[in-house]
């Protein structure tokens, strides 16, 4: 029988050990502490529903999963820090849906690609925004605020916690849906928008649903939510498709992604945990509670074919309303 050459026959198991490589890496991951890398500050949305996540994924993984809060340039610093890390899987990060696809079409210059340097992973939670009035103003409906903007155009304003936030961008899908013109005041941040709105100082304004409890008390008055469903926390508000505005969707989300080249199996088992985590009731309850939506079971490949979506979607809003970063 013929010898196979020796050069031939180490080449050969170099394929067979290359093949089996990333399963042995799957197997044996993690066996030290993951890091979960939030571009904002504590206490914030994406860092709330984060830290739920986490705990989850210490408990499921056998490892600790921390996170950290790393700021600077708008959430920039953050985002490419973990864009330039290993892709090893132990460097992760849980970032909100304006810094994935929207601001990259503010933006152009930025020093990271969302297509390019992640790997998408899972979906941690969506949230709609609400559109919001205060107590005392005459704008009654989603019909009445539509109705009023067109006949004083330009007269209506409203806050945001500056250019490009879902709010901002909302109010522009709106107003080209309906053909409405109004006025941006953007403010310091979330909390100073939406107080504005509450005591008059501006028309109208889109908020984060925890509103809810400010309505409760007679402080606020919820005109419509942005999904395309109504939302559990406030089932007798309509949706603003429903209340005028056929179509019409805005929705944050938040989501983990790992740097690009991230090991298929890694990303697959972290999938799985997270979607794990996402059914079982105290995780539900308590993102629900804090007016977040768990999503339906996917796939990484799926997450990466909503985020192309979501990113066509808000390109054309960018590009028709003409937005330029601050």
């Amino acid at each position: 029988m013929k010898r196979m050459p020796i050069s031939a026959a180490l080449g050969g198991l170099a394929l067979i050990i290359a093949a089996a490589a990333p399963s042995a890496i799957a197997q044996t991951y993690p066996s030290r502490v993951v890091r979960i890398v939030v571009p904002n500050g504590p206490g914030g949305p994406t860092d709330i529903v984060a830290r739920v996540l986490a705990q989850k994924l210490t408990e499921s993984l056998g490892q600790s999963v921390i996170v950290e809060n790393r700021l600077g340039a708008g959430g920039t610093v953050g985002t490419e820090s973990v864009a330039r890390s290993t892709p090893d899987g132990y460097t992760l990060m849980f970032s909100a849906s304006g810094a994935m696809v929207i601001t990259p079409h503010l933006n152009p210059k930025l020093p990271y690609d969302t297509f390019r340097d992640f790997a998408p992973i899972a979906l941690g939670a969506t949230s709609p925004v609400v559109l919001v009035v205060g107590p005392m103003s005459s704008i009654q409906t989603v019909r009445d605020l539509i109705a009023q903007a067109k006949a004083n155009p330009g007269k209506l304003n409203y806050s945001t916690a500056g250019i490009g936030t879902p709010p901002h961008l909302a109010v522009e899908l709106l107003a080209a849906a309906t053909g409405i013109q109004t006025v941006h005041v953007p403010y310091k941040g979330a909390p100073q928008s939406e107080g504005a709105a509450l005591v008059g100082e501006v028309s109208f304004t889109f908020t984060q649903p925890i509103v809810i409890n400010m309505a409760k008390a007679g402080k606020a008055r919820i005109l419509g939510v942005s999904s395309t469903k109504r939302s559990a926390l406030m089932p007798d508000v309509p949706t603003i498709a429903e209340a005028g505005v056929p179509g019409f969707e805005v929705l944050a989300w938040y989501g983990m992604l790992a740097p690009a080249k991230t090991p298929p199996e890694i990303v697959t088992r972290l999938n799985s945990e997270m979607l794990l985590a996402l059914k079982q009731k105290d995780v539900a309850d308590r993102l629900q509670t804090l007016g977040f939506e768990p999503p339906a079971p996917h796939t990484p490949a799926d997450f990466l074919a909503y985020m192309r979506s979501e990113s066509a979607k808000w390109q054309k809003v960018v590009k028709d309303a003409n937005i330029k970063a601050e």
